[in-house]
């Protein structure tokens, strides 16, 4: 009202541009990386190619080609409920920088995959991208192995090599089989990272990006390279390798893990690490209004309140543990935060707390005997 001129006693209107609610950002678009049957014109290798279906890729790109595993990844993709994935097509593994250098402008992108790739300094490179942008994770493909308990076999030596601190990369195995595209009689192993990438694009739709990709059927995939036992599963766990599983009684194979290639506690869940990345895009995109605003508490309040309604929203989808909002998420914009130091220099800064939901990867079951039967408590 300050900046209106009041030439009479009335009532008078100030408009204000309405900051509206903080959008959801997306969390299902791919990019996977990899040779094509149809190359590109040599100025197009490396650029991503916006697809949407199985019909459009084979336009664009070829169909299936035994020796490639870009096709099946981009139709497991598809079949396990993707929508959007950007084709980078490269002539070999040298070619990765480049398709990686494109794909930084792309914001929309939140998994990148190399299908096929187990050499571990080009997937660290993948992985590198990611964590540089923390906008998306890479969906990495376990290297064959007929010996996955082996200390120095190629899985376990591929898994030494990987590291991500803060939870940007996600490592599957074994490789799934599909029918062979040459004779449908027969079976064949492809890298299971596209059909993975696929599947969790279905799960951030069905249920959200904070349930975990885990206990979900593989579409498309007949079988697996290797039938992994549960004393086997328990020690590429432990190695926060995800595995793929077949139990009696369902039709797919299934992904039996969501751990994240780290050390780090808090980071070792991949939908924990896809949900703060999720919440970290969709502020920093629902708050840019707020640049060239005066630096004022009016200003922190706006911000603080449209913070708030935003993860009130991502509580109440089950995404934040706690009983109340309250006691799900805080934010703090204040003068403790922004100085006048800060403040000259156009800087707001504030701090947010959340407390995601993990997992629940262990469900423990308690079986008594007594004299009027069986009595099974849960814990």
């Amino acid at each position: 009202m300050a900046d209106l001129t009041l030439r009479a006693p009335g009532v008078y209107i100030e408009e204000i541009a309405a900051t509206g609610p903080i959008a959801a950002a997306g969390t299902s678009t791919a990019a996977l990386i990899g040779t094509v049957v149809k190359n590109p014109a040599d100025a197009d290798f490396g650029k991503p190619v916006p697809i949407t279906n199985w019909t459009a890729y084979v336009e664009r790109f070829g169909g299936f080609d035994k020796t490639k595993s870009l096709p099946f990844a981009v139709r497991g993709f598809f079949e396990n409920g993707g929508s959007l994935v950007y084709v980078v097509p490269i002539k070999d593994n040298a070619g990765v920088d480049a398709a990686l250098a494109n794909l930084r402008a792309l914001q929309d992108v939140s998994m990148v995959a190399l299908p096929g790739v187990i050499d571990t300094t080009t997937q660290m490179k993948v992985v590198g991208h990611c964590t540089d942008l923390t906008d998306r994770v890479a969906i990495l493909d376990g290297a064959p192995d007929n010996d996955p308990l082996k200390p120095d076999g190629p899985l376990r030596k591929q898994r030494g090599e990987l590291s991500s601190k803060s939870g940007f990369g996600a490592l599957y195995w074994p490789w799934i089989t599909v029918p062979d595209p040459q004779d449908t009689t027969k079976l064949f192993a492809v890298p299971p990272s596209g059909h993975v990438a696929g599947l969790i694009a279905r799960t951030d739709g069905q249920r959200g990006v904070h349930k975990a990709p885990a206990n979900e059927p593989v579409v498309g995939a007949v079988g697996l390279a290797f039938v992994l036992d549960n004393t086997q599963h328990g020690v590429l766990n432990n190695l926060n390798i995800n595995a793929l599983r077949v139990f009696p009684g369902r039709a797919r194979p299934l992904v039996w893990g969501a751990r994240t290639i780290t050390d780090e506690t808090p980071w070792r869940h991949l939908n924990v690490r896809r949900l703060m990345s999720f919440i970290e895009d969709s502020i920093v995109a629902g708050t840019s209004w707020a640049v060239f605003e005066p630096n004022d508490r009016a200003l922190w309040k706006r911000l603080e309140l449209s913070i708030s309604e935003f993860l009130t929203r991502v509580w109440q989808s089950g995404a934040l543990f706690g009983a109340t909002a309250d006691e799900a998420f805080y934010v703090k914009i204040d003068d403790e935060l922004n100085p006048p130091a800060g403040r000259a220099l156009g800087q707001v800064f504030g701090e947010i707390g959340v407390a995601p939901v993990h997992p629940a990867e262990y469900v423990m079951f308690r079986v008594g005997m007594w004299d009027g039967g069986a009595q099974v408590a849960e814990s």
